[in-house]
């Protein structure tokens, strides 16, 4: 759960957001932020691109189709409305399909995209922390195996860009980051994109990781998943996956420095170490919606 602000002023529109996240029973949050040079018609400056935020926040927006970015990830692509209906609307966001209501004033009173939910709040309207989702865990079935979903989910093996490199060296850096933190629970370097902080759970880890990376010129892969421990419950958990030579991948987890085994570490999605982990969320909202069992194949 979390905030998204709005600012439009003097043609300059500021997308803010503000994610508070439970791990642990220890809340955390994440903010970021986009400034766009926008036109008189809401377009980006030197471009026919309208800012997906604003496009929604004045409206209700006539039936059709523009050309708009979102915000946090870069992506940019139809836009389109195929209802309209008093202050009620009806379409799709880069083929995700959206409802949007608005005030007799026409700003943007309630918005539905996909699993998600955005209500307009009072100003100075305080948070209260999200509750811990994965509280219980997921059960798994089988005692036996390699961990699976069924159904399956279709995990690339890479990303795009990442740079072939040493499995020394990879490794050499797992145990730095893991010597770093010394206090191995949720902290603030999980909502920070470097990694940034002295205590710090799975996230930090694969964060600080990215980062150190990155600083030798090498782009690692983050990886969402779960994580089962002594015939316990799959938890969520991040670890990262490095590109080697002839196309050989190598898994690390700086949390523990355990192995990453198929019997105790699931992929869910791959992600940049520096986007927004959108596959990874909604993937996270369809275990939660119980779209996928965890089970052992023998």
């Amino acid at each position: 759960m979390g905030t998204v602000t709005l600012t439009l002023e003097q043609g300059r529109f500021t997308y803010a957001s503000r994610h508070l996240h439970t791990r642990d029973g220890q809340p955390g949050e994440r903010r970021r932020e986009v400034t766009l040079e926008v036109d008189g018609a809401g377009r980006v400056r030197g471009a026919e691109v309208s800012p997906q935020a604003l496009w929604l926040w004045r409206g209700p927006p006539a039936v059709g189709c523009v050309v708009a970015r979102e915000e946090l990830s870069g992506r940019e692509g139809p836009h389109c409305v195929t209802r309209v209906e008093g202050s009620r609307v009806e379409g799709t966001l880069l083929g995700t399909s959206f409802r949007a209501s608005y005030s007799e004033r026409g700003r943007l009173e309630v918005l539905d995209v996909g699993d998600a939910r955005f209500t307009v709040a009072a100003p100075g309207t305080k948070l209260r922390s999200p509750p811990e989702l994965f509280a219980q865990g997921l059960p798994v079935e089988g005692t036996r195996g390699a961990l699976t979903l069924e159904p399956a989910l279709d995990v690339p093996s890479r990303l795009e860009g990442m740079t072939p490199w040493d499995a020394g060296a990879a490794r050499a850096l797992a145990a730095r980051v893991h010597a770093a933190f010394i206090d191995k629970a949720p902290g603030a370097a999980d909502w920070n994109e470097n990694g940034e902080g002295e205590a710090g759970g799975c996230l930090a880890h694969a964060l600080r990781f990215a980062a150190g990376a990155r600083e030798r010129g090498v782009k690692v892969a983050l990886v969402h998943g779960l994580l089962v421990v002594d015939g316990g419950p799959a938890r969520p958990h991040a670890w990262v996956r490095v590109a080697l030579a002839k196309g050989a991948t190598l898994d690390l987890d700086p949390t523990s420095l355990d192995a990453v085994r198929p019997d105790t570490h699931l992929p869910l999605a791959l992600e940049d170490a520096r986007g927004p982990a959108l596959e990874a969320g909604r993937r996270w909202l369809e275990l939660l919606h119980g779209a996928h069992r965890v089970v052992r194949r023998p």
